[in-house]
């Protein structure tokens, strides 16, 4: 609906999300300067909200959520007016990037009202003549995207991926950038549980992780969960593929080494994983399962960041075996003793998921096209079945 008040805030898609996270007490003193009908969203927008409430776990809850969120709001119609601003900042360029599109639209649908436009994603907007445009409403949240702007530049569309190491991600960097020129990832190893404290201090976009919960036997659920909680962070759980760890050895396992109980043998020189590691966590089970006491296994205080890091040591003689993914030992020709089938997740937090730079990614994962699935399979030792997949929302 329209109105004759006068707009002066024309607030966008990313920053209603950052405010329906229950961040809207650090902007409640902000809003009081302003008077009913001078704080708006657009019916673009309202789109974009409900449509991510359909998509969501729940849905119920959600739209109860985003109709209590939008009474003390104006919503205005993309006019008349809005569409010509839209024909003089842009409205011959191409629209083949929604992300962009979407911007476009609200930007002169701002300019037509003569209002600011509030964001978290300012990279949006570059370069669009006219645009009075702020990031945040007050210090606390200005201080938050500050935090944020580590990871997003307006210079170029990156998505970090910090976590755990898996061969398969090199192949979706490759496939996004194939598709999203403009787009591309970097992946830095760290392992799972220091990927997931990267998101808590807004340093990556996404974490890959196959942390193991030993009180459900599922994977990633319960650790994310429990130490997001703490930090009122949300998250989403995105299925990326399912793979085979086990025990990597010499080429014709000259040791005979038959699975995990062998590891504390005398003869039998072990390579670990760093603390943190999804490996590492998963080993420490299996040893607690077998009464195992680590510091009976040579080299178990020999650590690498690494499945291939691991592996190279195990094929140049360093060690006799080490825990690692099938692909690596394929990699490097070595032997490979199966352990356990695990799924590797990428945990993504809300806002980034619901955002426009993680969009054309969550696509691709959704097509699970079938060339790049059977790249994914040639390396060895892996499913891509649950690639897409929202496994929860925590």
């Amino acid at each position: 609906m329209t109105t004759w008040k006068p707009i002066k805030l024309l607030l966008d898609a990313s920053y209603c999300f950052f405010l329906i996270r229950g961040r809207v007490r650090a902007v409640q003193a902000a809003f009081e300067h302003y008077r009913p009908g001078e704080i708006a969203v657009s019916s673009l927008t309202v789109a974009v909200l409900q449509s991510q409430v359909r998509r969501s776990l729940d849905p119920e809850r959600n739209q109860r959520a985003l109709e209590q969120f939008l009474l003390p709001l104006v919503v205005v119609d993309f006019d008349g007016g809005a569409a010509l601003t839209l024909g003089r900042i842009g409205g011959g360029s191409s629209f083949g990037d929604a992300g962009r599109a979407h911007a476009l639209l609200l930007a002169a649908q701002a300019i037509h009202l003569n209002a600011t436009l509030i964001t978290m994603q300012p990279e949006l907007y570059a370069a669009i003549d006219g645009l009075a445009l702020r990031v945040g409403l007050d210090a606390e949240v200005d201080k938050a995207y500050v935090a944020a702007s580590s990871i997003t530049t307006a210079q170029e569309r990156v998505i970090r991926i910090s976590g755990s190491h898996d061969l398969s991600l090199t192949l979706l960097a490759d496939w996004l950038h194939a598709e999203h020129p403009d787009i591309r990832i970097e992946a830095a190893h760290s392992g799972s549980l220091r990927g997931l404290e990267a998101l808590l201090q807004r340093q990556a976009h996404a974490a890959g992780s196959h942390l193991f919960d030993a009180a459900t036997g599922e994977f990633n659920v319960g650790p994310v969960r429990r130490l997001f909680e703490p930090h009122a962070m949300r998250a989403v759980i995105v299925g990326f593929v399912e793979r085979t760890q086990g025990i990597l050895t010499a080429y014709g396992n000259p040791k005979q080494i038959g699975g995990v109980s062998d590891l504390a043998r005398e003869d039998v020189v072990f390579v670990n994983r760093q603390p943190g590691s999804g490996t590492r966590t998963l080993l420490d089970y299996q040893l607690r399962q077998l009464s195992i006491d680590p510091q009976t296994i040579h080299g178990y205080a020999r650590e690498e960041r690494t499945h291939l890091a691991v592996a190279t040591a195990v094929a140049q003689g360093a060690a006799d075996c080490g825990m690692g993914i099938q692909a690596a030992a394929q990699a490097l020709g070595l032997h490979f003793i199966p352990v356990v089938q695990e799924r590797f997740d990428l945990v993504v937090p809300l806002e980034v998921f619901e955002s426009a730079l993680w969009a054309p990614l969550q696509v691709l994962l959704q097509r699970c096209d079938a060339a790049f699935c059977a790249r994914v399979a040639a390396l060895g030792g892996y499913s891509t079945q649950p690639m897409g997949r929202i496994i929860a929302e925590v």
